[in-house]
This record gives structure tokens, C-alpha cells and sequence, in this order.
């Protein structure tokens, strides 16, 4: 599977980032959750209405609270005061679309996830035990689709790609929190955490 190949990637960069690190006390480790918004939209629920009723349903209607609740961990190596090198693996989480269709009654769920493997600059402002950040890097992510009715289930791959992605941030001893934003196709995926990171 495709997530098995990333997480592969992950751990090569993550040697070969340990091999080249010269002062442990540059080199930090960290991990956090983070809720998610898919920015669906109106007119997003109202194609999948569409296309259903096109197939030949009475009327449908669907709504999602347009979130995930994900995770990421990752490694980072200061280069000095204000810049940091980070990689990192991210997990969207699941966004999940409810529809209800008639003529037939029929109940439809539509789970929505992924993952990424991420490499960013971080830039620093501040010392090092109180600082405010910003994130500037790419993203290799991909999606998976799963739909369920009461006829049984189904899930299918939905496409993968690499795109920019961008955060900034407020640390504060060894938690931070954050906001990220990260580009799919012509999708806008963003997110808000807090996390812990903390020397190695």
C-alpha cells in the first residue's frame, strides 16, 4: 500500500537524518493532535445530492460537521537560533459525509481520509524556549474514499500528489501550538493542534 511506501520514507529520512546530525542537542523530536477542516462545502454536498438523484433517487440530502481528527509526528534539527529543518509524517484523520436518500429509502456514509509525509523550514522568532514560527514546505499525501449503506460497503483510493504546505505556530517551553495548511489538488485542507516536542 501506498501509506506502507510513505511511512518507509519517513523512517529512511529519519536515518539518514540521524547519521548526519552532529550535536544531539539539535536535533528534537515532535508529535501532536490535530482537528482538521476538509472545507466542504455547500455546493460540494449539493454535486453528491445531484448525482445521486441523477442515478435515479427520489431526493437526497447530506450534510458532514466538515472535520477529522488527526495526529503528527515528525523530527526537526535546529541549524542555528532561527532556522530548523522538519520532517514528518501527518494523518488527516476521517471526515465523515451522512446522506439520506428516498424513493428507495436509503442511508449513505462517506468516509474520507489520508495521510501525508512532509518536509518544511521553519523559521523562528523568539529563543528557543519562547518563540513564534513559520512553516514553508511540501507535502507527499494521499486519500482514500470509503461509502457504506445497508447494502454493504466499499473503498477506494482517490487520488494521491505532492503540494505545498504552510503553518505558523506559538512554543512555548515544550508545548506549542499550531496552525497548518496543507494543498490537495485544488483542495484546501487545513488544521489547529497543540503538541509536545522536547530535545534528543
Amino acid at each position: 500500500r501506498i501509506i506502507m511506501k510513505k511511512i518507509f520514507m519517513f523512517l529512511t529520512m529519519f536515518l539518514i537524518f540521524l547519521s548526519n546530525t552532529s550535536k544531539a542537542e539539535d536535533s528534537y523530536m515532535f508529535g501532536g493532535v490535530k482537528v482538521f477542516n476538509y472545507g466542504i462545502e455547500t455546493s460540494d454536498l449539493q454535486v453528491i445530492n445531484t448525482s445521486l438523484v441523477n442515478l435515479g433517487f427520489s431526493s437526497s440530502t447530506s450534510s458532514t460537521d466538515n472535520t477529522g481528527i488527526g495526529f503528527d509526528l515528525g523530527i526537526g534539527l535546529n541549524l542555528d537560533e532561527s532556522i530548523a529543518l522538519e520532517f514528518g509524517y501527518v494523518n488527516f484523520g476521517t471526515l465523515e459525509i451522512n446522506t439520506t436518500l428516498t424513493g428507495p429509502a436509503e442511508t449513505l456514509k462517506t468516509e474520507i481520509a489520508g495521510s501525508a509525509i512532509t518536509g518544511a523550514w521553519v523559521f523562528k522568532f523568539g529563543d528557543d524556549k519562547e518563540n513564534f514560527y513559520l512553516k514553508a514546505g511540501m507535502h507527499s499525501w494521499d486519500m482514500d474514499g470509503k461509502a457504506t449503506s445497508s447494502l454493504g460497503s466499499s473503498t477506494a483510493p482517490l487520488g494521491t500528489g505532492t503540494d505545498l504546505t504552510f503553518g505558523a505556530g506559538y512554543k512555548s517551553g515544550n508545548w506549542f501550538g499550531s496552525y497548518d495548511y496543507y494543498a490537495i489538488d485544488d483542495a484546501d485542507l487545513s488544521s489547529f493542534g497543540i503538541g509536545y516536542s522536547t530535545k534528543f
